[in-house]
């Protein structure tokens, strides 16, 4: 346990400034916090055969969220900063046990007044009641390690009762829960469920967060980065043996709005792992080259200076040819005045295979 705490050390360090921000603003300045109560239900996405096989009951789940909106004429059209629990089944109680997940989320404008669709981003800790253990749980073969990282991906409706004191939200969330590899067995575990939600807009007030002030439009729409993220991996539980692996990223984005860009990267890997594929093997193929690349989508949802990110991508160099020719990143990161940026993601294989865990450092800046 205290291993895998310093691997999550950055998550722990955001969730601190984002709180230490909130305090000692203008009264003048304060806004409202809403809360939601979301009920899910759903399955586990069975991408290993494995995972097929142990998954024996539906998955049933709840969420809680308080949303740290604020009033004005132009709230409904930016990003709103929250906080969430969400405690789950995984399949099969006796092997997977159950989730307990915290995390920071953002919520994006509705689509329009037509279409009153938002989506939701999340990153986390999460808390798996069952790990695998080769005397007790041999079969769990997808959690390593009791702590992991929580991945979150929501699509919700809005629908106001009451006025706008109570809204109605139906939708669809994908959850995404493993090691980063850091501790191995990781296949990790992906559930997709159903959701039906109730949000109310309380009269609780709060500072408004440094964080969640309105920006002016950034020097230009064309936003740059260059991060650097290491990382590490185990890649057999029956070998005490970590190995280094490291990102760099080339990112450029359109800013189509202050808070929302798009655009394209390149990302260039070192990844020695793929030596090892399918990874149950303990010896070496000292004919693979540990180098890949590969292109991305560019997707990043900002609130001041903190932005959740998303990166689909395909590989373009891969000598390793047993592995996903898609990839992907979802991450958080934030940006000082100076532009240094600090980053934490998950690279996966797919869309939510989890491969390891970045902590990126880079500089972003806008032109």
């Amino acid at each position: 346990m205290p291993e895998m705490t310093r691997y999550f050390l950055p998550v722990l360090v955001l969730i601190v400034l984002s709180d230490n921000m909130a305090r000692g603003q203008p009264a003048g300045e304060a806004g409202f916090i809403s809360y939601s109560l979301n009920l899910q239900a759903g399955t586990v996405l069975p991408h290993h055969k494995s995972l097929t096989y142990f998954n024996r009951e539906y998955v049933r789940s709840m969420e809680l969220n308080a949303w740290f909106g604020h009033p004005g004429p132009t709230a409904i059209q930016e990003p709103v900063l929250g906080a969430g629990y969400f405690f789950s089944g995984m399949g099969n109680r006796d092997i997977y046990g159950h989730l307990h997940a915290a995390f920071v989320s953002m919520l994006s404008p509705p689509a329009g007044r037509r279409l009153p669709v938002q989506l939701q981003v999340g990153l986390g800790i999460a808390y798996a009641t069952k790990r695998f253990d080769i005397e007790s749980n041999y079969f769990n073969r997808a959690i390593g390690s009791h702590l992991n990282a929580y991945g979150q991906i929501s699509l919700s409706g809005k629908i106001p009762v009451a006025g706008d004191r109570w809204t109605i939200r139906p939708g669809i969330s994908f959850h995404h829960i493993s090691t980063g590899a850091v501790i191995a067995p990781n296949q990790g575990l992906n559930l997709m469920t159903l959701t039906a939600g109730v949000e109310y807009l309380s009269d609780h007030r709060y500072p408004r967060p440094v964080l969640t002030a309105a920006d002016t439009i950034p020097k230009g729409r064309n936003r740059f980065a260059m991060i650097f993220a290491p990382g590490i991996k185990q890649v057999d539980w029956r070998v005490d043996k970590h190995i280094f692996t490291s990102s760099l990223i080339f990112d450029y984005g359109y800013m189509i709005r202050p808070e929302r860009s798009i655009g394209m990267g390149i990302s260039f890997f070192y990844n020695d792992t793929w030596a090892y594929i399918p990874y149950i093997r303990t010896e070496k193929d000292d004919s693979i080259l540990p180098y890949q690349s590969a292109l991305h989508i560019s997707l990043q949802m900002n609130k001041g200076p903190l932005a959740f990110i998303l990166h689909p991508g395909i590989y373009i160099y891969m000598p390793a040819k047993d592995e996903s020719y898609m990839t992907n990143r979802l991450g958080i990161k934030y940006r000082f005045e100076n532009n240094l940026t600090l980053q934490l993601a998950i690279k996966s294989h797919w869309l939510a295979v989890a491969d390891y865990i970045e902590w990126g450092i880079g500089y972003e800046f806008n032109r």
